[in-house]
C-alpha cells in the first residue's frame, strides 16, 4: 500500500509522533521504522520495501538529522528513485544543496514558541504539509471525494482515479459500482478498465449481468472487461450478445474481439449477418477480424470484408 515514509533522527521522536498521528488522521497513511516492521522482516528489508512503496518521503530536518547517516541514505534513495521529498525544518540549520528544490515546511516557530501561539503555528504548518502531500499524491484526494455527498464530485473522483492509474484505488472503485447514482457507477466501471486489475473482473461481470442495471453501465463494463483481458469474462460476454440495447451488443462484441474469444465466433457471425443495427454489425465484423481463425475468416470473405481495409478506415 502506498504511504508517506518518515525520515528522522531518534532525537526528534516526540515531534514525529505528532506528525505520524496527524497525517494518519488526515488520510495520508504513514510508514515509520518504530511501528511498521513486521515480525518476519529484517530491518534493512523493511526499510527497502517501505521506501519502494512511498509516494513521498517526509524528512524532519534538524541538527540531529543533519548528522544522521540513515537520513542521508534515505534522501539519496529518494533522489535516485525520483520519490518526492518534503522537508520539515525543525530548527534553524543549513539545508543540503541536494534538497534545496524540495518543498519546505517551516516548523521552527512551533519548536520555539509555546501556548496558543505554538498550537497556531503547528496547525498552520500541518495544513501546508497536508496540502503539499495532496498535490504530490492526488489519488488520496480522489479517494476521499469518492465518499462525498455530491453525485458530481463522486463521478469526477472516479474518473480521475482511472486516469491517475494507481491500483490502490481498485477496491474503492469496486465499491462505487454499487453507488446509487448511475453516472458514478458508469465512471467507476470505466475507471476499473483503465486500471486493468484482474481483481475487478468478477465485480464487472456482476454489473454486466444485472438485468436491472442501466444499459450504459453494462456496456462500459463490457468495454472494461475487454481492456482487462481476462478470459473468464468470455462466456458472460457471449451471453450478452442478444441484449436488447444496441450499445451493449456493440461493446460486448468488441470486447470479445479484444479477448480473441474463439468461443464467440459463431455468435459474432450471426450478429454480423443479422443484427438490425449497422453499428452492431460493424462491431461484430471488427471483432471477427481481431479474433481471426478459419471460421471467422471464411465468414468475412463471404461477406466481402477486407479486414486490412476495415482497419485503415477507422
Amino acid at each position: 500500500m502506498a504511504h508517506v515514509y518518515l525520515s528522522y533522527s531518534r532525537q526528534d521522536t516526540d515531534f514525529i509522533d505528532l506528525i505520524e498521528a496527524d497525517l494518519n488522521e488526515r488520510g495520508h497513511p504513514v510508514w515509520r521504522d518504530t511501528s511498521n516492521i513486521r515480525a518476519h522482516e529484517s530491518w534493512n528489508e523493511a526499510i527497502q520495501n517501505a521506501l519502494c512503496n512511498a509516494y513521498a518521503i517526509v524528512v524532519a530536518y534538524s541538527s540531529h538529522a543533519a548528522q544522521s547517516n540513515w537520513v542521508a541514505q534515505e534522501i539519496q534513495y529518494a533522489q535516485e528513485n525520483q520519490i518526492p521529498i518534503v522537508l520539515l525544518v525543525l530548527e534553524p540549520c543549513e539545508v543540503p544543496d541536494s534538497v534545496r528544490d524540495a518543498p519546505v515546511i517551516d516548523f521552527v516557530n512551533v519548536q520555539t514558541s509555546g501556548g496558543l501561539a505554538q498550537l497556531r503555528y503547528y496547525r498552520h504548518a500541518l495544513s501546508r504539509l497536508v496540502k503539499t502531500l495532496d498535490d504530490l499524491y492526488p489519488v488520496r484526494v480522489c479517494l476521499m471525494n469518492l465518499q462525498a455527498k455530491d453525485d458530481i464530485v463522486r463521478e469526477e473522483a472516479a474518473r480521475q482515479l482511472g486516469n491517475l492509474g494507481d491500483e490502490i484505488a481498485v477496491e474503492a472503485l469496486i465499491q462505487a459500482l454499487g453507488d446509487p447514482d448511475v453516472d458514478v457507477r458508469f465512471a467507476a466501471a470505466e475507471a476499473l478498465g483503465k486500471l486493468g486489475s484482474r481483481t475487478a473482473v468478477k465485480p464487472l461481470i456482476r454489473v454486466l449481468e444485472q438485468d436491472e442495471e442501466d444499459p450504459d453501465v453494462r456496456a462500459v463494463a463490457a468495454v472494461s472487461l475487454g481492456a482487462i483481458g481476462d478470459s473468464s469474462a468470455i462466456q458472460p460476454l457471449i451471453r450478452q450478445l442478444n441484449h436488447p440495447d444496441r450499445f451493449v451488443r456493440s461493446d460486448v462484441a468488441l470486447a470479445l474481439g479484444k479477448l480473441k474469444a474463439n468461443a464467440g465466433v459463431t455468435a459474432l457471425i450471426h450478429l454480423m449477418r443479422n443484427d438490425p443495427i449497422y453499428d452492431v454489425r460493424q462491431a461484430a465484423t471488427h471483432a471477427l477480424c481481431m479474433i481471426g481463425g478459419p471460421l471467422a475468416e471464411r465468414a468475412l470473405r463471404r461477406a466481402g470484408v477486407d479486414c486490412a481495409e476495415l482497419e485503415n478506415n477507422n
